[in-house]
């Protein structure tokens, strides 16, 4: 499920208490839920931004504001810093989708100024789509993004064996006139919450225990507890009208693309039931 590779968990202050609970979880307390260990993580990494080397207080990494289309977008969002990185991804991915649903893979690709895609192979066109919405960002912050972003294209898509483009752009579309431009933005805002937790926990867990099975069912658990969470949080804003006859690449796209992550961190470290349990 993790697209990045897993970090030596650190000691001390919050760490602490998230290392007691993992090791309660995985002893089989109950009274510990997947919930409650991804709320843990995320207090003791400092929320879901990823704080790139030269980082300022508050995370500041030095990225703008500005969509991610193709040089149609304008500033915006809420400042720099990891989470517009985050924002970005999103409000880029979310026009993706729009235009994937309105006129195809070939628009879809124009949208985002890489119209020259167009008849390459599927892991081509998804790679490069991965790198160009995360190319503002450096270090393990890109990496995360990156890895993100190709898995959720990847689990839309659903490949099989026929990597070719006229394979991606048919199952693409099948794919969002099912769960729309949203569907998307589950599948990439799942992975990201679950590879920024899982990226600070497996190392720990797989000292604790030598079961390749327990491994497996906290990896599973906490990826359905990301998952839930991103999935209410996504309702509350569609019966909202959040995301009705918006401009994914504009100004208020990035601005709902940054409230929307901001909203998801809120939910994520609230929580202490449900998502997952």
């Amino acid at each position: 499920m993790g697209t990045s590779k897993s970090m030596p968990t650190p000691a001390g202050g919050q760490w602490t208490d998230l290392k007691a609970e993992l090791s309660s979880y995985l002893a089989g307390d109950d009274e510990v839920t997947p919930q409650q260990l991804v709320k843990t993580t995320l207090a003791a990494v400092g929320g879901l931004p990823i704080r790139s080397p030269g980082s300022g207080a508050g995370g500041a990494s030095g990225v703008g504001g500005g969509g991610r289309g193709g040089g149609t977008g304008g500033g915006g969002g809420g400042g720099g810093g990891s989470r517009t990185s985050v924002g970005q991804a999103v409000s880029g991915l979310g026009g993706f989708g729009r235009a994937l649903a309105e006129g195809g893979l070939g628009q879809a690709l124009t949208a985002l100024g890489m119209g020259d895609l167009e008849g390459k192979s599927a892991t081509e066109v998804i790679a490069r789509i991965s790198e160009h919405l995360s190319e503002d960002c450096n270090g393990l912050e890109q990496d995360v993004l990156r890895g993100a972003l190709q898995q959720a294209i990847l689990n839309a898509a659903e490949l099989m064996d026929d990597p070719s483009y006229e394979n991606l752009e048919n199952s693409l579309q099948d794919f969002v006139s099912r769960e729309g431009a949203e569907g998307l933005l589950e599948l990439f805002l799942t992975q990201y919450v679950f590879d920024r937790v899982w990226l600070m926990i497996e190392d720990y867990a797989s000292r604790r225990t030598d079961s390749q099975q327990q491994m497996g069912n906290l990896e599973a658990a906490v990826e359905q507890s990301c998952r839930a969470n991103v999935r209410d949080e996504l309702a509350f804003h569609k019966e909202q009208g959040t995301f009705s006859n918006l401009d994914w690449f504009g100004n208020d796209g990035l601005r709902v693309a940054d409230d929307l992550v901001s909203d998801l961190e809120q939910r994520l470290t609230a929580n202490t039931q449900g998502g997952g349990e």
